[in-house]
C-alpha cells in the first residue's frame, strides 16, 4: 500500500470505530426488537408490527434521501459535511433515549430512529467519495474491509450488550443510547482532523461534470445515467430483485422469532443482529480479496447464493420451529452481509469515473431506499394476511424473501455469463 494511504488507515479506524458504537444502537434488528418488546400494548398489534418493519427497514429506506446528500456534497468540502451528519446522528440518539412507553413515545422513537438512519445514509454517500479519492482500485476493497471489519465487530458487540441489558432491565437501552450519542459527537470532532487526498482535483472533476450536465445533481441527472449506462442499469435491476428479498427477511424474522418461536430479547438480538455482525467481522477479508480481483457481476454471481441459503435456513427454522437452525442461518447471513457490505459500497466503481462516482452511488443508495420502503411492508402485510386466514400459517410468509433472493442470484449468474461471452467475442 502506498505510504500516504497507509498513514490514513489508523485515523479512519479511530473515527469509524466511534461512529460504529453509535451505529450499534441504531442497528435495524435491535431497533425492531426494542419496538416489538418495549412498546407492546401501547397500540394495536398490527400498528406495532408496522413500526417494527419501519425501524428494521430504516437502514435501507432512508437511503431515498441519497440524491439530496449527493447534490449537497457535489463540489463541496466532504469532511465538513461528514462531521455535521455525525452530529445529527448523535442528537437523534439522545432524543431516542427520552420517550416513555406510550403511543406518542412509540411515534417519537420511530421518527427519530428514521432521522438518525437518514443521517447515516448521507454519511455513506460522502464516505464513498472520500474512500475513492484516498485509496486506489487495487487496494480499496482491502482497506474498506479493515474498516468494516472493526466497525462490524463494534456494532455487533454493542448491539449484543444492549440486548443483554434489555433482559436485565427494560429501560436499560436509554443510557446505552446516550453513550452511543457521545461516541457520535466524538467522531464528529475527530473527523475534522482527517485527511482527504486529491480533494481539490475531485471537487474540480465534480464541478466539470456538473457543467457538462448543465445543472446540479437531481433526479433527471440520475435517470439519465441509467439510460446511457446499460451495464449499470442491469446491475441495478439485479440488485433490486436480490435486495428486495434481503430487506424483507429481517422484519419478518424479528416478528416471527417473537410471536412464533417465543425467544427472549437477548436471543432475538443475537440471531438477527449481533451474531451476523460478528461473523461479518471475521469473513470480510475473504470477500475483500475476491472483490479486488473480480468484476462486480462475477463477484455477485458467487456472493448472492449466501443470501439465498441464509434466508432458506431462516425459513426452515421458523416454519418447522427448529430453533437450532437459527444459528447456522445467522452465521450464513453474517457472511452474506460481509460480502454485501463491500459490494454495496464499492460495486458502482466498476461503472463510474471520478467525476460521476457520486451520481452512481446516489442511484444505488436511492434504489436501496425504494425497496427498503416497500418490501418490508409487503412482507409484514403478507404475514398479516396469512395469520388472519390461519394463525399458524403466518410463518409461510418467509418463503417470499427466499424466492426473491434466489431469483436475484440467478439474474447475477446470467449477467456474469453474458459478460464472459462478450469478453470472449472481443478477444476472438
Amino acid at each position: 500500500m502506498p505510504r500516504m494511504a497507509a498513514a490514513l488507515v489508523p485515523r479512519e479506524l479511530t473515527s469509524w470505530s466511534l461512529t460504529s458504537v453509535a451505529l450499534g444502537a441504531l442497528e435495524g434488528g435491535l431497533l425492531g426488537v426494542i419496538v416489538k418488546n418495549q412498546f407492546a400494548g401501547v397500540a394495536s398489534p398490527m400498528v406495532v408490527n408496522i413500526a417494527v418493519a419501519a425501524v428494521a427497514a430504516a437502514p435501507s429506506f432512508t437511503n431515498l434521501a441519497s440524491f439530496m446528500f449527493a447534490a449537497m456534497a457535489e463540489g463541496r468540502d466532504k469532511l465538513a459535511l461528514l462531521s455535521k451528519l455525525m452530529l445529527m446522528m448523535g442528537l437523534c440518539l439522545v432524543l431516542m433515549a427520552l420517550p416513555g412507553r406510550t403511543s406518542l413515545g412509540l411515534a417519537i422513537f420511530c421518527l427519530t430512529a428514521i432521522l438518525a438512519r437518514t443521517a447515516w445514509s448521507g454519511i455513506l454517500i460522502v464516505r464513498a467519495a472520500v474512500w475513492r479519492a484516498n485509496y486506489s482500485r487495487e487496494w480499496r476493497a482491502r482497506v474498506t474491509a479493515r474498516i468494516v471489519q472493526l466497525s462490524s465487530l463494534l456494532v455487533g458487540a454493542y448491539s449484543a450488550l444492549i440486548g443483554l441489558l434489555l433482559d436485565w432491565r427494560p429501560d436499560a437501552f436509554r443510557p446505552a443510547f446516550i453513550l452511543g450519542a457521545a461516541c457520535a459527537f466524538a467522531a464528529a470532532w475527530g473527523n475534522r482532523k482527517s485527511h482527504f487526498r486529491r480533494q481539490r482535483q475531485l471537487i474540480a472533476a465534480e464541478l466539470a461534470e456538473q457543467t457538462l450536465q448543465g445543472r446540479r445533481l437531481n433526479l433527471s441527472v440520475l435517470t439519465s445515467v441509467l439510460r446511457r449506462d446499460t451495464g449499470f442499469r442491469h446491475y441495478m435491476m439485479a440488485m433490486m430483485v436480490l435486495g428486495s428479498g434481503n430487506l424483507m427477511l429481517l422484519p419478518l424474522a424479528v416478528i416471527l422469532l417473537n410471536e412464533h418461536l417465543h425467544l427472549n430479547q437477548l436471543q432475538q438480538v443475537t440471531v438477527t443482529s449481533s451474531l451476523p455482525l460478528l461473523v461479518l467481522c471475521f469473513s470480510i477479508p475473504f470477500w475483500a480479496r475476491m472483490l479486488d480481483r473480480r468484476h462486480i457481476f462475477t463477484y455477485r454471481a458467487i456472493h448472492s447464493w449466501f443470501f439465498v441459503v441464509a434466508s432458506a435456513f431462516f425459513a426452515m427454522a421458523i416454519i418447522m420451529q427448529r430453533t437450532e437452525l437459527l444459528w447456522p442461518a445467522a452465521v450464513l447471513l453474517g457472511s452474506a452481509y460481509a460480502g454485501g457490505n463491500l459490494g454495496w459500497n464499492l460495486g458502482h466503481n466498476d461503472f463510474s469515473n471520478d467525476g460521476n462516482a457520486s451520481q452512481y452511488m446516489a442511484i444505488h443508495v436511492m434504489l436501496t431506499g425504494l425497496r427498503g420502503l416497500v418490501m418490508p411492508l409487503i412482507g409484514v402485510g403478507l404475514y398479516g394476511i396469512l395469520s388472519a386466514w390461519r394463525p399458524a400459517s403466518g410463518a409461510w410468509a418467509m418463503l417470499l424473501p427466499v424466492s426473491l433472493s434466489f431469483s436475484g442470484a440467478v439474474i447475477f449468474v446470467v449477467l456474469h455469463l453474458q459478460m464472459m461471452r462478450r469478453k470472449d467475442a472481443n478477444q476472438g
